[in-house]
Protein backbone atom coordinates (compact mmCIF):
# COMPACT_ATOMS: atom_id res chain seq x y z
CA UNK A 1 0.00 0.00 0.00
CA UNK A 2 1.39 3.52 -0.92
CA UNK A 3 2.26 5.56 2.10
CA UNK A 4 0.16 9.06 1.90
CA UNK A 5 2.09 12.44 0.41
CA UNK A 6 2.73 14.31 3.33
CA UNK A 7 3.14 17.44 1.63
CA UNK A 8 -0.32 16.64 0.30
CA UNK A 9 -1.90 16.09 3.74
CA UNK A 10 -0.13 19.07 4.79
CA UNK A 11 -0.81 21.31 1.65
CA UNK A 12 -5.02 20.61 2.29
CA UNK A 13 -4.49 21.10 6.66
CA UNK A 14 -3.09 24.61 5.07
CA UNK A 15 -6.12 25.13 2.72
CA UNK A 16 -8.90 25.11 5.59
CA UNK A 17 -9.73 28.70 6.25
CA UNK A 18 -8.44 29.76 9.86
CA UNK A 19 -7.77 33.43 11.37
CA UNK A 20 -4.37 32.74 11.05
CA UNK A 21 -4.19 32.36 7.42
CA UNK A 22 -6.44 35.13 6.74
CA UNK A 23 -4.38 38.14 5.63
CA UNK A 24 -5.35 40.70 7.66
CA UNK A 25 -4.76 43.90 5.59
CA UNK A 26 -7.40 46.92 6.57
CA UNK A 27 -9.53 44.63 9.20
CA UNK A 28 -7.43 44.42 12.14
CA UNK A 29 -10.08 45.26 14.34
CA UNK A 30 -12.79 43.21 13.07
CA UNK A 31 -10.25 40.13 13.16
CA UNK A 32 -9.57 41.04 16.55
CA UNK A 33 -13.06 40.40 17.70
CA UNK A 34 -13.43 37.79 15.71
CA UNK A 35 -10.44 35.91 18.37
CA UNK A 36 -12.77 36.97 20.83
CA UNK A 37 -15.99 35.21 19.52
CA UNK A 38 -13.97 31.96 18.21
CA UNK A 39 -12.45 32.18 22.33
CA UNK A 40 -15.99 32.17 23.91
CA UNK A 41 -15.87 36.02 24.93
CA UNK A 42 -16.67 39.51 22.79
CA UNK A 43 -19.74 40.68 21.37
CA UNK A 44 -22.72 38.56 20.73
CA UNK A 45 -23.53 39.29 17.62
CA UNK A 46 -21.39 40.59 14.77
CA UNK A 47 -22.15 41.28 11.62
CA UNK A 48 -19.45 41.24 8.56
CA UNK A 49 -20.12 43.13 4.81
CA UNK A 50 -17.74 43.39 1.59
CA UNK A 51 -17.67 42.53 -2.02
CA UNK A 52 -17.06 39.04 -3.45
CA UNK A 53 -13.40 38.33 -2.97
CA UNK A 54 -12.75 40.27 0.56
CA UNK A 55 -12.47 37.12 2.74
CA UNK A 56 -16.06 36.66 4.57
CA UNK A 57 -16.58 33.16 4.01
CA UNK A 58 -13.29 32.59 5.14
CA UNK A 59 -13.50 34.59 7.92
CA UNK A 60 -17.29 32.75 8.98
CA UNK A 61 -15.21 29.07 8.51
CA UNK A 62 -12.62 29.73 10.52
CA UNK A 63 -15.07 30.01 13.14
CA UNK A 64 -17.50 27.50 11.98
CA UNK A 65 -15.59 25.19 9.22
CA UNK A 66 -19.28 23.75 8.54
CA UNK A 67 -23.17 24.10 9.49
CA UNK A 68 -25.34 21.16 8.70
CA UNK A 69 -28.39 23.79 7.33
CA UNK A 70 -28.69 27.41 5.73
CA UNK A 71 -29.28 29.02 8.84
CA UNK A 72 -28.69 26.77 11.86
CA UNK A 73 -31.16 25.33 14.14
CA UNK A 74 -30.30 26.94 17.89
CA UNK A 75 -29.50 24.35 20.11
CA UNK A 76 -28.43 24.70 23.69
CA UNK A 77 -25.35 22.86 23.63
CA UNK A 78 -23.42 24.72 20.98
CA UNK A 79 -22.18 28.62 21.53
CA UNK A 80 -21.63 30.05 18.40
CA UNK A 81 -23.18 30.04 14.46
CA UNK A 82 -22.42 31.33 11.83
CA UNK A 83 -24.78 32.74 8.63
CA UNK A 84 -22.92 33.39 5.72
CA UNK A 85 -24.52 35.37 3.04
CA UNK A 86 -27.72 36.63 4.38
CA UNK A 87 -28.50 39.07 1.03
CA UNK A 88 -29.58 35.80 -0.34
CA UNK A 89 -31.64 34.12 2.02
CA UNK A 90 -35.36 33.67 0.71
CA UNK A 91 -37.98 34.38 3.19
CA UNK A 92 -38.33 31.05 4.77
CA UNK A 93 -34.51 31.15 5.59
CA UNK A 94 -35.39 34.61 6.80
CA UNK A 95 -37.67 33.83 9.27
CA UNK A 96 -35.23 31.02 10.34
CA UNK A 97 -32.81 33.68 11.11
CA UNK A 98 -34.82 35.94 12.95
CA UNK A 99 -35.69 33.09 15.36
CA UNK A 100 -31.80 31.98 15.79
CA UNK A 101 -31.31 35.60 16.35
CA UNK A 102 -33.97 36.07 19.27
CA UNK A 103 -32.82 32.11 20.80
CA UNK A 104 -28.84 33.50 20.78
CA UNK A 105 -30.32 37.16 22.52
CA UNK A 106 -31.87 35.44 25.16
CA UNK A 107 -29.16 32.73 25.95
CA UNK A 108 -25.85 34.37 27.73
CA UNK A 109 -22.45 33.15 26.38
CA UNK A 110 -23.67 32.45 23.26
CA UNK A 111 -22.52 33.99 19.79
CA UNK A 112 -24.04 34.94 15.92
CA UNK A 113 -21.59 35.97 13.14
CA UNK A 114 -23.29 36.96 9.85
CA UNK A 115 -22.29 37.96 6.55
CA UNK A 116 -23.60 39.59 3.44
CA UNK A 117 -22.40 42.18 0.62
CA UNK A 118 -23.96 45.27 2.06
CA UNK A 119 -24.53 47.17 5.14
CA UNK A 120 -27.19 45.52 7.49
CA UNK A 121 -29.35 48.81 6.48
CA UNK A 122 -29.46 48.08 3.03
CA UNK A 123 -30.67 44.61 3.07
CA UNK A 124 -33.55 45.50 1.93
CA UNK A 125 -34.92 42.19 0.82
CA UNK A 126 -34.63 41.09 4.21
CA UNK A 127 -37.81 41.91 6.97
CA UNK A 128 -36.81 45.21 8.90
CA UNK A 129 -36.83 43.03 12.00
CA UNK A 130 -34.02 41.01 10.83
CA UNK A 131 -31.89 43.86 9.51
CA UNK A 132 -32.41 45.42 12.85
CA UNK A 133 -30.79 42.49 14.77
CA UNK A 134 -28.21 42.24 12.37
CA UNK A 135 -27.16 46.05 13.52
CA UNK A 136 -27.86 44.50 17.09
CA UNK A 137 -24.03 44.11 17.67
CA UNK A 138 -20.93 45.37 16.25
CA UNK A 139 -20.85 45.79 12.06
CA UNK A 140 -17.58 45.93 10.44
CA UNK A 141 -17.10 46.47 6.55
CA UNK A 142 -14.68 43.65 5.59
CA UNK A 143 -12.14 45.60 2.79
CA UNK A 144 -10.01 43.45 -0.10
CA UNK A 145 -6.95 43.92 0.10
CA UNK A 146 -5.42 46.77 -2.75
CA UNK A 147 -3.65 45.66 -5.83
CA UNK A 148 -0.01 47.24 -4.20
CA UNK A 149 -0.97 44.96 -0.90
CA UNK A 150 -2.03 41.67 -2.66
CA UNK A 151 1.06 41.99 -5.37
CA UNK A 152 3.32 42.41 -1.32
CA UNK A 153 1.51 39.38 0.20
CA UNK A 154 1.82 37.04 -3.45
CA UNK A 155 5.51 38.00 -3.18
CA UNK A 156 6.74 37.36 -0.16
CA UNK A 157 4.70 34.00 0.08
CA UNK A 158 6.20 32.82 -3.17
CA UNK A 159 9.95 33.94 -1.27
CA UNK A 160 9.14 31.89 1.29
CA UNK A 161 8.56 29.16 -0.78
CA UNK A 162 11.61 28.87 -2.65
CA UNK A 163 10.08 30.77 -5.55
CA UNK A 164 10.58 33.83 -8.33
CA UNK A 165 7.88 35.39 -9.71
CA UNK A 166 9.00 36.56 -12.96
CA UNK A 167 7.04 39.21 -14.95
CA UNK A 168 5.49 36.35 -16.97
CA UNK A 169 3.93 34.51 -14.18
CA UNK A 170 2.77 37.73 -12.49
CA UNK A 171 0.67 38.62 -15.80
CA UNK A 172 -1.05 35.53 -16.27
CA UNK A 173 -1.89 35.46 -12.42
CA UNK A 174 -3.55 38.74 -12.67
CA UNK A 175 -5.40 37.83 -15.93
CA UNK A 176 -6.25 34.28 -15.12
CA UNK A 177 -6.48 34.11 -11.56
CA UNK A 178 -9.40 34.96 -8.86
CA UNK A 179 -8.07 38.09 -6.78
CA UNK A 180 -8.34 36.65 -3.92
CA UNK A 181 -5.63 35.42 -1.42
CA UNK A 182 -7.11 32.05 -0.79
CA UNK A 183 -6.71 31.17 -3.79
CA UNK A 184 -3.75 32.55 -4.56
CA UNK A 185 -2.12 30.86 -1.51
CA UNK A 186 -3.24 27.44 -3.02
CA UNK A 187 -1.71 27.72 -6.21
CA UNK A 188 1.81 28.34 -4.66
CA UNK A 189 1.25 26.02 -2.37
CA UNK A 190 0.11 23.09 -5.34
CA UNK A 191 2.94 24.98 -7.44
CA UNK A 192 5.68 23.82 -4.86
CA UNK A 193 4.80 20.64 -3.85
CA UNK A 194 5.13 19.84 -7.94
CA UNK A 195 8.27 21.93 -8.05
CA UNK A 196 9.82 19.75 -5.02
CA UNK A 197 8.00 16.58 -6.18
CA UNK A 198 9.55 16.80 -10.25
CA UNK A 199 12.72 18.48 -9.27
CA UNK A 200 11.52 21.52 -11.16
CA UNK A 201 12.19 25.13 -10.65
CA UNK A 202 8.66 26.78 -10.70
CA UNK A 203 8.09 28.24 -13.82
CA UNK A 204 5.36 29.48 -15.89
CA UNK A 205 4.36 25.87 -17.14
CA UNK A 206 4.03 24.42 -13.64
CA UNK A 207 2.18 27.33 -12.44
CA UNK A 208 -0.75 26.53 -14.85
CA UNK A 209 -0.37 22.82 -14.24
CA UNK A 210 -0.67 23.31 -10.22
CA UNK A 211 -3.89 25.61 -11.67
CA UNK A 212 -5.29 22.83 -13.78
CA UNK A 213 -5.07 20.08 -10.54
CA UNK A 214 -6.69 21.95 -7.98
CA UNK A 215 -9.54 22.67 -10.74
CA UNK A 216 -9.33 18.70 -10.98
CA UNK A 217 -9.12 17.83 -7.44
CA UNK A 218 -12.12 20.51 -6.65
CA UNK A 219 -14.08 18.83 -9.36
CA UNK A 220 -13.48 15.64 -7.84
CA UNK A 221 -14.29 16.70 -4.63
CA UNK A 222 -17.54 18.10 -5.71
CA UNK A 223 -18.63 14.85 -7.47
CA UNK A 224 -18.41 12.76 -4.23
Amino acid sequence: MNEPDQYLLDLQERERPTLDNFVVGANAEAVSVLREVAAGCGPTFVYLYGPKGAGLTHLLRSLVPEESFRVPLFSPYVPLYTVDDVDDLDPGWALQLLSLQNAVRNSPGMHLVCAGRQPANQLLQLPEVVRSRLAWGLCYAIKPLDDEEQLAELKRQAAHRGIDLTPDMLHWIGVNLPRDMRTLTCVLDEADRLGLLKQRRVTLPLLREAVMNLDERRRAAGAD
